[in-house]
């Protein structure tokens, strides 16, 4: 069985474990294949080297590891070995998930498991549950990840399998925490915990008692969660497993920053990162910088807590790219798998109706005018559901896109060596007040990255936030106002978050920055009837003079919002729009939108 390589650290050590267990045994690699040469009848145990040599190349050669796991199936197929075709099914699931393709993953454990109950294998029905739950959880399908962890939980309890008893227990404690049931997630840790205690397992018990500490955290439990970090951390010293000591390190210090013990959270921080580094954990080296960057400024160590944040945003700006592809897979993934569903619930039920079809058909003609049209009705309601899928697919897209589009990498640099200027100047009030704005303003476009709507005054802030900051950085070559109309209530009308930032940072990149003298922007908000209509006006060169420059910047920004646009129109049934107007001097950009009350 293959545990779920999950970015939570339990379900990590599960799969270095078992790494570590089969490299032990890689040096039996070379026999296996060499048995598999010489040994060619196409029998039983033929079966059971190749599925023994497939899963001693699991992670160093699963593409290569294919051919062989086919060949034990087709040989098990041929002699009616049921459990060696189920063995050799979950060996091929396990090569699918560590190359990533869970849907391949998820159908082959699923028909092994078929095979599974067939012979009434509990143990291997077990762990095929468990490998099916992992994948759910990859998914955050939480409910489909519980019933499968309960029903490992079930069948291990019953086989008298303590470790596979441990592991089901901080599975579902896992998706609890995940679905932030944190009190339900400490239970079910503190049983898993009891029990790999009485098993003597370190690894196991280091592991279960950094997540409970991570549970305790988040319930605000400090005093609590502080002991059982470094309980974890001393244990995972004394195995040597440098993952769960890094990740309590790491934690120990964010907690004393938290409690303002800056000293401690220091030393704790610098111990975490160079574990880190030893071990190549780049999100943890992030963590680590974060919480070095939050102590060098409350002790006074500004030019420190510059350097530490650069290193901190760079490396989280790596961190969160690799996060935004596995979400949007995950997401293409899931589309891909409700897709298949429908197709297939939908030739099921073709089936049927033909084979009904067959059985009445030649009693009553006006039978089978009812079931055409009834066919005809399922097929059209399946080509709906398929429309469906297909624009929430679309949806996913465009909102991970224009997630993408919000925050150009290039304006963090500028900030942070403009921050850099400032301190070299000696101008440390201006750095100072320069970097909180930078960091509300990262801040909360973090927070609202996930909001489909906010109200219009967070909005305006962020975006008057957001000149502020570029106005500073332009050393005052830049004016704004922004007029909002009185009939409007800004803290209590809805507005998609961030739609006006890509054209308000053209206007400044490519408008205001190449003019001479000083530029203009106007950001008015008004109500036309049931519509709000937002404009951007600026004085900087135009389109026609800076066209190559802003071509390309201004076709992805109106694409992007043009998608957004379209899909709140399908949704709410009505008609915004956005057009981009050349002037004498600037350009004006104007967004109608459907106008949505908070209350």
């Amino acid at each position: 069985m293959l545990p779920s390589i999950n970015k939570n650290i339990y379900f990590s050590l599960l799969f270095l474990f078992l790494f570590n267990t089969s490299y032990s045994q890689n040096k039996t690699l070379d026999s296996l294949k060499n048995e598999l040469r010489t040994y060619l009848p196409k029998d039983t145990v033929r079966v059971g080297l190749l599925v023994r040599t497939a899963f001693e190349m699991t992670y160093s050669d699963p593409n290569g590891a294919f051919p062989l796991i086919d060949e034990s199936i087709a040989i098990s197929r041929s002699k009616n070995w049921i459990k060696g075709e189920a063995l050799g099914l979950r060996q091929k699931g396990n090569l699918y998930y560590v190359l990533a393709d869970n849907l391949n993953a998820l159908d082959t454990y699923q028909k092994a498991l078929v095979l599974s109950k067939k012979i009434s294998d509990k143990q291997l029905e077990s762990s095929l549950l468990s490998n099916i739950g992992n994948i759910h959880a990859d998914l955050k399908e939480y409910g489909h990840a519980l019933e499968n962890y309960r029903a490992y939980l079930k069948t291990s309890q019953e086989l008298g399998n303590r470790p596979d008893e441990i592991k089901a227990l901080s599975n579902i404690a896992i998706v609890y925490n995940d679905s932030e049931n944190f009190e339900e997630g400490i239970s079910y840790l503190e049983k898993a915990l009891e029990l790999a205690k009485l098993e003597k397992n370190d690894l196991f018990v280091a592991a279960i008692t950094n997540n409970l500490a991570l549970a305790q955290k988040k319930l605000g439990l400090h005093e609590k969660a502080l002991k059982n970090y470094q309980k974890a951390a001393d244990l995972a010293q004394i195995i040597g497993n440098k993952y769960i000591e890094a990740s309590a390190l790491n934690s120990i210090g964010e907690i004393n920053a938290l409690l303002q013990n800056y000293d401690i959270a220091e030393t704790y921080a610098d111990r975490a990162l160079s574990i880190s580094k030893e071990i190549g954990a780049v999100e943890w080296q992030s963590d680590s910088w974060k919480v070095l960057s939050s102590a060098y400024e409350n002790k006074g160590k500004a030019t420190e807590a510059l350097k530490a944040f650069k290193e901190y945003v760079s490396l989280r700006d790596s961190v969160l790219s690799e996060e935004k592809k596995s979400e949007l897979t995950r997401k293409e993934m899931q589309f891909k798998m409700e897709r298949q569903q429908a197709i297939a619930e939908e030739e099921i039920k073709r089936e049927r109706l033909v084979k009904n079809g067959y059985l009445i058909g030649t009693i009553l003609l006006v039978i089978i005018s009812a079931l055409g049209y009834l066919f005809y009705k399922r097929r059209r309601d399946a080509l709906e559901k398929k429309k469906i899928a297909e624009f929430n697919a679309q949806v996913a897209e465009t909102e991970l896109k224009a997630l993408r589009s919000q925050m150009n990498p290039h304006f963090i640099f500028n900030s942070l060596n403009s921050i850099s200027d400032f301190i070299s100047r000696r101008d440390i009030k201006q750095a100072d007040d320069y970097l909180i704005k930078f960091s509300k303003l990262t801040r909360s476009i973090l927070e609202n990255s996930e909001k489909k709507w906010i109200t219009l005054k967070e909005d305006l802030e962020l975006m008057e936030l957001y000149i502020q900051l570029e106005a500073l950085r332009l050393e005052e070559k830049l004016n704004y106002t922004i007029t909002v109309d009185s009939s409007i209530e800004t803290d209590n009308t809805l507005i998609p978050p961030l739609i006006l930032q890509p054209f308000i940072e053209n206007s400044i990149w490519h408008g205001i920055a190449p003019k001479n003298g000083v530029g203009q922007i106007d950001l008015a908000i008004k109500k036309d009837k049931d519509m709000l209509v937002c404009s951007v006006d600026d004085n900087g060169v135009g389109r026609s003079k800076n066209h190559n420059q802003t071509h390309k910047n201004n076709s992805f920004g109106l694409k992007i919002t043009s998608n957004r646009i379209d899909i709140i129109n399908h949704l709410k049934n009505t008609k915004g729009s956005l057009k981009l107007l050349d002037k004498n001097e600037g350009v004006r950009v104007e967004i109608r939108l459907p106008f949505e009350a908070q209350f």
